[in-house]
Order: structure tokens, then C-alpha cells, then sequence
């Protein structure tokens, strides 16, 4: 309705004559509503309905407050756009992670049409210099030795402060983020040494209704997830409180429905789901199609899957993702690539402990030196002269 076009009555009508006019089954909801509060759009229409019997010159200027226009269509998903949404959509998450105000992050929730259309949505910060589409998030204030570099924006990089928190969101270099881990999105969680991995997937359809196939370039992403989590793996075992998460999975995708909208001010919707649970998911007859092909779709997941607000919580509280030996692993190996170098290689170092006993070197057996028989005894060996 256009709240700000006011129109004066010809005469006063009371809130009870309306009451008396409705009818159906959203009246109880309208009555309700007529006293203060929400209304359902049901309700609404037996509200106006009601207007208009008690007095229809009220009920025409009414009606003319009520933009009946169509929303606009939601554009098509190109790729630009596509990573428009995946930007704004992990900054969003970020900063409700860090539980800072998703108001100091103003992106509109469409990429802007023209001539030069940005490709980032920090395009408009003076401070940006390049483009990139993997982010890397890091919250608290920064006291490693490892990430003071962020501090000095060396890389594209928008700090968000709100009090004592502060978040980094740097566009770092794709290439060699996306090829050694295969996601989209890492947050860094320094308050409670954690670090999660996000990988987004798009629904296909208006509302997500023609589903998802997994592709080449999903095995491939599995294939690097799977390599960094086995040398993750080498950290050992964290046996301490601020290291224990209800799984040692910190992979996650999410699967995205409805990714670009005329509306969205907020997260894109869609779900999560750990990368162990994928695999088991695909396994069942759930993710097969009509001829036995590999999708799947919102009914697919049924109820196992967090949502955004399920899963921002359990991130925010250190629940999931690395433990803490393995994120003072992964926080210089994500910072030397994020300086630009090339070929960084993933890897654990395990040392000895000094107590611990040396096996004993296995015996050395000697071997002696057989000579095999002669194919032909008393027969002489012939020579040959080269």
C-alpha cells in the first residue's frame, strides 16, 4: 500500500461497523487485526471486503492506496549475477556469524545494469583494486603474526568494526583457494579457532523445483575437499574443550533455491549439509531420478539439513569446523597463498616426541649367493667376442 499518498475521508467511520461486515473464515483473523497487529493477506482481502459494505466511498479511496502492479520478473541467473549473489550472500552470513549488524553491509540484492557493471560487491569501496569472487572472512580483532598483512589492506579487503569485533572480508585470489580446496567460501573464526568451508550449489528453477545434478566439477571439488581433509586429519586428536566439535567434517555445501530475486534483502535461501552427509546422501535410492540418474531436490534433504539461522549459530559458537591444531595449520597455509604465492602446498609436520622409545631397527639377514646349475654339465660355455 502507498502509506504516503493520504487521502482525506469524507466522514469518520468506526472500526466496529467494519467488524460487523466481515464474513468467511479469515474473519476471526481480520477482527484481530483491526484491534492491532499483523495481517494475513486472506484476512485482508475479507477486511476490504467489509469496507466496502459498509461504505463504498470509503472503500474507493481505500482502494486506490493499493499498488496492484506486478512485482518485476527476477532476472535470468547469469554467470555475473550468479556470483553477485554468492558475494553478498557470504558477506551476509559473515556478519551474522560475527553478530554484527548486517546493516553496516549495504549491497543491493541485484547486480546493477550499465556499461561498467561492477563484478564485486565491494566494487564501490575506493580501496578495492581487483575482482575476485572467493572470499576468505576472518572476525575478532587480528593479534597473529600470520594475518597482520590483511590490517595493512595489501589485498582487497573491507574491514566491518562494531565495538570490540571486528570482521575482514578479503576477495582473495581464486585460482589457487579454489583449486587446492574447492570452496567458495572460508570463514576464519580466531575467537574460537575454528575454520569452516562453504561450497555453494544452485537449485535449478524459479523456487528450486527442477533440482540439482551433480557434475564433473563437483567430483573434482570433492577430490581437493578430500585431500586437504586427510592432511587435516594428520593433526591428531584435540582433546581439549575449545577444540571439541560435534564432527570432524568442516566442509559444507549449500544449495541455494530462488538465488536471485527482485526482493532479497537478506541471505539466499537454501540449506546446508555437511560433505559426510552428501556422501551418504547420494548412496540412497532418495537421490535417484525417474531413469536413475544422480538429483536432488528440496524434498530430497526432507529435514536433514540446517538452515541459515541453524547454521550461523552453530558457527558463531565454535561447534563446527576445524579444531584447533588444525586451524594453526590452515591460518599460515591460508595466508601464504593470500600474498600471492603460487604451488603452497597443504601439509602437517609431526614430530617425535623426545620420551617416546625409537622402534628397534629390524635384523639384517645376509643373503648368500647361490650360483644356479649348469644346463649342461661337462659341456663348455660358449664365448662370445663383440
Amino acid at each position: 500500500m502507498d502509506m504516503w499518498n493520504h487521502k482525506e475521508l469524507p466522514h469518520a467511520l468506526r472500526v466496529s461497523v467494519i467488524k460487523k461486515e466481515l464474513t468467511g473464515p479469515q474473519a476471526w483473523r481480520a477482527r484481530k487485526a483491526l484491534d492491532g497487529g499483523p495481517c494475513s493477506p486472506t484476512a485482508f482481502k475479507a477486511m476490504m471486503n467489509a469496507l466496502k459494505k459498509a461504505d463504498p466511498k470509503i472503500f474507493k479511496i481505500a482502494d486506490k492506496l493499493i499498488d496492484r502492479r506486478p512485482p518485476p520478473s527476477d532476472p535470468e541467473p547469469t554467470a555475473a549475477r550468479q556470483n553477485w549473489a554468492y558475494q553478498r550472500d557470504a558477506v551476509t552470513t559473515a556478519l551474522e556469524i560475527a553478530r554484527l549488524p548486517k546493516e553496516l553491509f549495504r549491497s543491493p540484492a541485484q547486480l546493477p545494469e550499465g556499461k561498467k557493471a561492477p563484478k564485486s560487491v565491494f566494487d564501490n569501496d575506493t580501496e578495492m583494486k581487483s575482482i575476485e569472487d572467493i572470499l576468505v572472512v576472518r572476525d575478532t580483532v587480528i593479534r597473529d603474526p600470520d594475518w597482520q598483512f590483511v590490517t595493512d589492506q595489501l589485498y582487497p579487503a573491507k574491514t566491518f568494526d562494531n565495538g570490540a569485533t571486528k570482521l575482514t572480508v578479503v576477495l582473495a585470489n581464486k585460482l589457487e583457494l579454489e583449486r587446492q580446496l574447492g570452496v567458495d567460501l572460508i570463514y576464519v573464526n580466531e575467537t574460537l579457532n575454528a575454520v569452516v568451508f562453504v561450497q555453494y550449489k544452485m537449485l535449478r528453477g524459479r523456487d528450486g523445483e527442477d533440482g540439482y545434478r551433480p557434475d564433473g566439477q563437483l567430483e573434482a571439488e570433492i577430490a581437493r575437499m578430500d585431500a586437504a581433509a586427510r592432511t587435516l586429519a594428520e593433526c591428531g586428536v584435540d582433546d581439549s574443550c575449545d577444540g571439541y566439535r560435534f564432527g570432524t567434517d568442516p566442509f559444507f555445501w549449500k544449495f541455494c533455491r530462488k538465488l536471485l530475486t527482485h526482493n532479497d534483502q537478506s541471505h539466499v535461501p537454501g540449506y546446508y549439509l555437511p560433505l559426510s552427509y552428501w556422501k551418504k546422501l547420494i548412496d540412497t535410492p532418495q537421490a535417484r531420478g525417474n531413469r536413475g540418474g544422480l538429483i536432488v531436490y528440496r524434498e530430497t534433504f526432507g529435514r536433514r539439513h540446517f538452515t541459515p539461522s541453524a547454521f550461523i549459530d552453530m558457527i558463531a559458537r565454535g561447534w563446527a569446523g576445524t579444531t584447533t591444531l588444525q586451524t594453526s595449520v590452515l591460518v599460515p597455509y591460508l595466508a601464504e597463498i593470500m600474498r600471492g604465492k603460487t604451488g603452497v602446498v597443504l601439509a602437517v609436520e609431526t614430530t617425535r616426541s623426545v620420551d617416546e622409545d625409537l622402534e628397534e631397527p629390524p635384523e639384517f639377514v645376509e643373503r648368500k649367493f647361490v650360483p644356479p646349475k649348469p644346463r649342461h654339465p661337462g659341456r663348455k660355455r660358449k664365448v662370445i667376442q663383440l
